[in-house]
């Protein structure tokens, strides 16, 4: 969504609804980047014209994703305010706030310490006191903040009787020790650690449904402290048997060690997330529908393939991170009948990956592999610590004529009474690559497809590019319809 008073043509005769219903579609896509920041979210419309301003004032939804993050803001305006004036920073966001009314708030708080000045670290504090006032309304929080702001938190005790959703994050110089109480947050159901061990965070545990919690250990030799993370969270998993959602994530993967005599059983958990084997192994699952494997050690991959033989489960949802195409991959995908969902993400490419997704596709072709497929994801990102203008293009051998055949066998099966069907299509090259695909076997087949009803999205990096961002979109085939 543009300023330009451009978009204001043929809209005065739309119905007032109709327009607000556009503005909260653009909020819930993510149009907040910064409520600070009056080119994003809701501040544009209010300032095309009257009407939509008076719209944007009408719902209070639209102010409702409150987003500070610093420095940047205090970067951008600081300077420019005169002395002993309220600065810009604050003043919009409490005019936000205003707005917002009584609706409840989505809050995301990050602040670090590192780079700021006194001055700057001054106002960051009179932000955070500003979106702490309002603590009675949050429903989720996202904090990341340093030690200098930890004194701002204090009135949170006893006001966050609606939050939610709950992600805590720390720099590693200090932790909001009202936090560590969280159990005053009575309908908390959600909640994501960075940093902190959930046994020193009195959590109300009762409520929560969904638990992710990422390591940080203090010194990287210090990895015998893994094995006694394991036991923490299979004691975890045994105390809380309502938990639907494990998220857990080492700074390194400890060392593998032999089966356990015995596993335990999780009636609730339909999800998991973690790339240690002695966990996984220590697990039966058979509800368990949704798995994100980021593929970190040569154990992960046996595990999963043990676990999932030994649950019995019907999985639905699988995320491959960084895999190899071997032995117990395709054993996975291969007894996997009932997935739906299948996400491919690689953070690199080189050979090997064009190898392993050249072997995926072969399997793809077959009508028994993955039968009940509906949405197919692929994503290659580059490497953002590699400069792009000395990165080589790299081809992407799998997306061609081949792949569109592929697609379309399993597409045409939709013609297939009471059958299941592929739905969405989105492959997504992030670096400079070029694709096998003819414009007429290839991007028409596609096409076609596309306007028969299938969800395609398809974009490579253009090889020549420079600017990575202004030229996305020279190589983009197709869109959905």
């Amino acid at each position: 969504m543009g300023a330009s008073r451009r978009l204001v043509t043929g809209t005065h005769s739309q119905s007032d609804q109709i327009l607000a219903q556009i503005f909260l579609e653009h909020v819930e896509w993510g149009g907040v980047e910064d409520i600070l920041h009056t080119s994003h979210g809701p501040w544009v419309p209010s300032r095309i014209c009257r009407s939509w301003r008076n719209i944007t004032l009408a719902h209070p939804e639209l102010w409702s994703i409150i987003n500070v993050e610093g420095p940047d803001a205090a970067d951008v305006f600081l300077n420019d305010d005169p002395p002993g004036s309220t600065p810009k920073t604050l003043f919009l966001l409490n005019l936000a706030l205003e707005r917002s009314q009584s609706y409840p708030l989505e809050v995301t708080l990050r602040f670090d310490t590192h780079l700021t000045d006194d001055n700057t670290t001054a106002l960051h504090q009179n932000l955070i006191r500003a979106v702490v006032a309002q603590s009675n309304r949050w429903r989720t929080a996202d904090l990341h903040v340093g030690s200098a702001f930890v004194p701002c938190f204090a009135p949170i005790r006893g006001r966050l009787s609606t939050l939610t959703k709950l992600s805590l994050a720390t720099f590693g110089d200090g932790a909001p020790e009202e936090f560590l109480y969280a159990k005053i947050a009575p309908c908390l159901s959600d909640i994501a650690l960075i940093g902190y061990h959930h046994e020193i965070v009195a959590l109300p545990w009762g409520s929560i449904r969904r638990f992710s919690e990422t390591s940080l250990f203090p010194n990287p030799d210090d990895f015998k402290r893994a094995a006694d993370q394991t036991k923490a969270y299979l004691s975890l998993l045994r105390n809380n048997p309502r938990l639907e959602s494990l998220e857990v994530t080492y700074p390194e993967p400890s060392p593998s060690s032999d089966s356990p005599e015995s596993t335990q059983t999780h009636l609730a958990l339909r999800r998991l997330v973690t790339a240690e084997g002695n966990l996984i192994r220590s697990l039966t699952l058979p509800h368990l529908e949704e798995l994100v494997l980021d593929i970190e050690n040569d154990d992960t991959v046996p595990a999963i393939r043990e676990l999932l033989a030994r649950s019995k489960c019907s999985l639905r949802s699988l995320r491959l991170i960084n895999f190899t195409f071997d032995e117990d991959v395709l054993a996975i995908l291969s007894s996997s009948s009932t997935l739906q969902t299948l996400i491919v993400r690689l953070t690199s490419w080189d050979k090997g990956h064009g190898e392993t997704m050249q072997r995926l596709m072969t399997k793809f072709a077959e009508p028994s592999f993955l039968p009940c497929l509906q949405d197919l994801d692929i994503i290659i990102s580059r490497d953002y610590n590699a400069s792009p203008y000395l990165t080589a293009p790299s081809t992407i051998g799998f997306v061609d004529d081949a792949f569109v055949a592929i697609l379309a066998a399993r597409w045409a099966r939709r013609r297939a009474a009471g059958h299941a069907h592929l739905q969405r299509v989105f492959v997504l090259v992030e670096l400079p690559a070029t694709v096998g695909l003819s414009k007429t076997r290839g991007v028409g087949g596609l096409q076609k497809m596309c306007d028969e009803g299938l969800d395609v999205f398809l974009r490579a990096r253009d090889p020549r590019a420079l600017d990575l961002e202004q030229d996305a979109k020279d190589i983009s085939y197709v869109y959905p319809v």
